[in-house]
This record gives C-alpha cells, sequence and structure tokens, in this order.
C-alpha cells in the first residue's frame, strides 16, 4: 500500500515541470556552494580569519540589499523568465572570475566578484519558492516539492564542496572556477524548458509593487510567515557564524588543510540529502511547526558538540547532523510561510525571508571573527551553538499556532478540486480561483443560468440541487460539487440549457476571465475540459436541434 506522502512525493517526481525547477535549483547549489568554498579557500590563504569574514560578507550582504527586488522583473515578465535571467547573472559572474582567478589579482577582485555573483543570484530562492506553488497541484505535493527542494540543496551543498575541494588539491582554483561554470550551464538549460501557467499574475503583479513593502505589510498580518521569518533570521546567523567557524577549525584546529573546509562543507551535504529523506514523512502530516522548532534545536545543537570535543570525526558527524537539521528547517518552514501566505504577496514574503535569511549570514560572518578573539575558537562554538536550541525553546508555544489557515486548505477550494477539469490546476492557480467565487442565493424555481442567454458565468453548486431543462424537457438533476456552464464560455455560445433550483440551493460563480484564464492557461486542464465538453455535445445533445447541456 502506497501512503500518501510516496504517492506526493512520486508525482513530484513524475511531474517535468516540477523535475525541470527542481534540478535547476540543485544545480545552481552545487556551483554556489562549489564557489563560496573556493572563494573562502583563497580569501584565507590571502588574508587569513579577517578575509574569510569579509569574503562571507561579500557573498551575504549583496543579497541581503537586493533580495526585496526579486519581485520588481515579475511584474513584467513571466517568474521562471526572471528565474532564468538570474541563472544567467551568475554564470556571466562565475566567467568574469575565472579570469580574475587566472590573472592572480588582488584579493578585493574576489570579493567584488563574489559580491556579483551572490547578487545576481539574490532573487534565486524567492522566485524557486513562489513557483512551486505554481507547479504543485495539492498540500501533499507542495510539502513534497520542498523535500525534493532540499534533497536537491543538500545534493548541491554536498557535491559543490566536495567538487571544490577535488579541483583544488588536483588542478588548482582556476579548474575549479571552471566546474562551477559548467555546473551553473546546465540550470540555464533546465529552466529555459520550463512551462509554468500565469494565472493570478494580474493581480500579484499589483500587490509587488514595492515589494519590499508589501512583504512587511504581510509580515505584520500573517503570525505565520512573522514566526518562519524570525526563525529563519536566527538560524541563517547562526550558518553566518559557521561559515567561519568551518574554515578555522578544519585548518587550526582539526590540521585537515584546505581540503577539510570543503569535507566539512560537504559532510553538512551529505546529512543535507539524508534530512531531505527524512522529511519525506511530513508530506503526509497537518502540522509542521513542531518539527520546525525541533529542528531549529538540532541546527545548533551539534556545534556546541564541536566545541566540546574537537576532533575529526566528531566534526564530521556534528556537521552532517546539521545538514539534517537544515533540511527538515526549510521543508517545514518554507511549506509553513507557502501555506499561510496568500497568492499576491508570497514572492514578497519570500523576498522578504530572503532578505533576512542573507542579512542574518552577513550579521554571523561580521560577528564570528569578534567571538574568536574574544573566547577563542572553541568558546565561540559553544556560545554560538546554543543560540538555536534556547531560540526554539521560547519559540514553541507561538509556532503551535500557526498550521492554521493553509493554503487551500478552505471549503472553496475543496469545491473547486472537485470539479474534473480543476483537478490539475497547481495550489496557487486553486487559492487563485477560490479567492474570486460570489455565492450564489437560490430559492425553489429561481434560474441559475437560462437557455439562449449569454455565458459570463461558470458555477459550482455548492449544497442543494438543481434541475437542468432544454426546450421545456427535463434533462437531469444535479448536485453539490456539480459544475454547471463550461459549454458557453469554452465555445462562446449562448446558454444550451435552462437551469433552476430545484429547492433551496447555494452556489459559487466565477466570472468568465477567471475561469477561461485557469483553463487555457494548464494545458492539461484545458485538455481535460475539451474532453467533457465534446463528450456532454455529444452524450447531452436533443437529436433533433443539435444542442447540449449547459
Amino acid at each position: 500500500m502506497v501512503g500518501p506522502s510516496a504517492t506526493a512525493l512520486d508525482m513530484t517526481l513524475r511531474d517535468r515541470d516540477l523535475g525541470r525547477l527542481e534540478f535547476a535549483w540543485f544545480a545552481v547549489q552545487t556551483g554556489k556552494s562549489a564557489f563560496l568554498v573556493t572563494m573562502l579557500v583563497l580569501a584565507y590563504e590571502a588574508g587569513g580569519t579577517v578575509a574569510v569574514g569579509l569574503m562571507g560578507l561579500a557573498s551575504y550582504l549583496t543579497p541581503t540589499v537586493l533580495a526585496p527586488l526579486a519581485a520588481l522583473p515579475a511584474r513584467r515578465w513571466p517568474t521562471e523568465r526572471v528565474l532564468l535571467a538570474a541563472n544567467a547573472g551568475r554564470a556571466l559572474a562565475v566567467l568574469l572570475a575565472v579570469g580574475i582567478v587566472a590573472l592572480q589579482l588582488p584579493i578585493p577582485y574576489l570579493f567584488a566578484i563574489v559580491a556579483l555573483e551572490a547578487g545576481a543570484g539574490a532573487a534565486t530562492r524567492p522566485l524557486h519558492m513562489a513557483l512551486l506553488p505554481c507547479v504543485a497541484r495539492t498540500s501533499g505535493q507542495l510539502v513534497a516539492a520542498n523535500v525534493t527542494s532540499s534533497a536537491a540543496e543538500g545534493a548541491g551543498t554536498f557535491l559543490g564542496p566536495a567538487l571544490a575541494g577535488v579541483l583544488l588539491a588536483a588542478a588548482g582554483p582556476v579548474a575549479a572556477v571552471v566546474g562551477v561554470l559548467a555546473v551553473y550551464a546546465t540550470s540555464l538549460v533546465a529552466v529555459a524548458s520550463l512551462h509554468v501557467a500565469a494565472v493570478g499574475r494580474r493581480s500579484a503583479s499589483r500587490a509587488i509593487a514595492e515589494p519590499l513593502s508589501a512583504g512587511i505589510a504581510a509580515i505584520r498580518q500573517l503570525p505565520g510567515p512573522r514566526l518562519v521569518l524570525v526563525g529563519f533570521g536566527l538560524q541563517t546567523f547562526v550558518r553566518g557564524l559557521l561559515t567561519v567557524f568551518v574554515v578555522v577549525t578544519a585548518i587550526d584546529v582539526l590540521g585537515l588543510g584546505d581540503p577539510g573546509v570543503g569535507a566539512l562543507n560537504a559532510a553538512m551535504g551529505l546529512g543535507g540529502i539524508a534530512g531531505a529523506a527524512l522529511a519525506i514523512g511530513l508530506s503526509g502530516r497537518a502540522r509542521l511547526a513542531p518539527a520546525f522548532a525541533v529542528s531549529l534545536a538540532g541546527w545548533g545543537a551539534p556545534i556546541v558538540v564541536i566545541g566540546l570535543v574537537p576532533h575529526p570525526a566528531v566534526a564530521v558527524v556534528g556537521m552532517a547532523a546539521i545538514g539534517v537539521a537544515n533540511a527538515m528547517i526549510d521543508v517545514s518552514g518554507f511549506t509553513l510561510a507557502l501555506r499561510t501566505t496568500p497568492n499576491d504577496r508570497r514572492l514578497a514574503v519570500m523576498s522578504l525571508i530572503e532578505v533576512v535569511a542573507n542579512g542574518g549570514v552577513a550579521l554571523g560572518v561580521i560577528v564570528a571573527p569578534l567571538l574568536i578573539e574574544a573566547l577563542g575558537i572553541r568558546g565561540a562554538l559553544l556560545v554560538g551553538g546554543l543560540v538555536l536550541p534556547i531560540a526554539a525553546v521560547v519559540a514553541r508555544p507561538g509556532l503551535r499556532k500557526i498550521d492554521e489557515g493553509a493554503l487551500g486548505a478552505g471549503h472553496e477550494a475543496e469545491l473547486i478540486r472537485g470539479v474534473p477539469m480543476f483537478g490539475l490546476l497547481s495550489l496557487a492557480t486553486v487559492e487563485h480561483l477560490a479567492s474570486h467565487l460570489t455565492p450564489v442565493e437560490l430559492t425553489d424555481g429561481s434560474p441559475l443560468v437560462r437557455e439562449g442567454d449569454p455565458g459570463d458565468r461558470f458555477f459550482i453548486i455548492d449544497r442543494g440541487e438543481i434541475e437542468v431543462s432544454q426546450g421545456g424537457r427535463r434533462l437531469q438533476e444535479l448536485g453539490s460539487g456539480a459544475g454547471i456552464g463550461e459549454i458557453a464560455l469554452l465555445r462562446d455560445v449562448p446558454r444550451t440549457a435552462t437551469v433552476r433550483a430545484h429547492g433551496d440551493v447555494r452556489a459559487f460563480a466565477l466570472e468568465r476571465d477567471d475561469f477561461l484564464e485557469a483553463i487555457t492557461g494548464h494545458r492539461g486542464a484545458l485538455a481535460s475540459a475539451t474532453a467533457l465538453v465534446t463528450d456532454r455535445l455529444g452524450t447531452d445533445a436533443d437529436p433533433a436541434d443539435g444542442t447540449a447541456l449547459h
């Protein structure tokens, strides 16, 4: 027997557009982590701990500033095209880095190119996360898509540093940067063939005219995204600390040398893969906040252990444990944020989370050298590692309340999902349609549509029964969940039947433009609707005049 978690994951892996999106994410994570490890090693060799901190600052400060602008290009161009442009910008920056490293230019040039690469990728995560609900079709598949994203990030975080370590040891830094460029090229191929329905972008574009202010307003109003934002902010601050701690620990404390930096980061990535496998179980859960709280604590605790027992084996296991917790945080946290943020504000909220996340890392890499100077590396590991366990305990009461109000969980959304032609639509599309439904109340005998009238709306029966007649002849009765009116809308013809209430009836109306945008914007939904219309025209037609139902 296949459980809901496995089914949702299987749906995700089989979906071509989700597959392209996730592969592009994997390629970006691999290239980004390989590039950063290479640059950190070069920085440490050139200027020690301070240079490592400055390199980390260059990597994370630029996207902190630019992430709020991620939503702006999406006002004019499709989100997936903006993602393609962002990945192309990263590839171009790495191409420039090849020349800088080959010419052995001074370290300020490395700082600049790292800032450029990170700035070009500032929009990557918000765009990727905003696209997931536009491709996933159910809440379970949304969790599964986040599991896949986390697994892809874990694999990239493992393979990237491993690739950098091997190339640095075997062929030098130029070869390492060329390897990053090749990886980024594969992400461009994947995104270039991605197709995402555009439903809801008109209203979303108006809401993101000022993306930072829109994100802040949403965070103020929505407790779920607000708590997730705080959690991610603290977690990324500790990650910034760890960015510096790993380099100093590997080289100075453990004596592993330059390859040891890549090895410890790779261990974290390997743990991320294992964590993503564990996170598959979250796709069957309605409540994700407890997993988010436990994962926060699990992210910091291994750092404390490494500080207490500075041994290579302990460090490798500890970094792997952090990778497991990182995967669980990403899956639970981002899914909670996506579930509890309305469609028209989702990209703005994701952009704000990216601002806080990058800002947290930037702050961490600034504070880390100061902690090391004041407490020594072991003392810094102990203090930095305790931040997240303490935060998890403090935030636990508030986190218990944020699983309510999940995306697409309302009654109207369930009605929409029950209409066969809407079954393939994404969560974002279903949410968009649900927000545009208008209630219609009918008493016994009242007409819902009249034969021969123009077709301007689609109807879904919520409760009660309706009677369908044609030319005065009764055809059938329909009840809750029935969809009415697709033929007139899709064929642009007058109503082909009269529909009246049989007793008291409650229905929901969807305007013509919203209906057609949703159906025609998704190839599978359009095929399903076309097949339904063809079937009804063939089976419900009056033999005398060839007309059909609705």
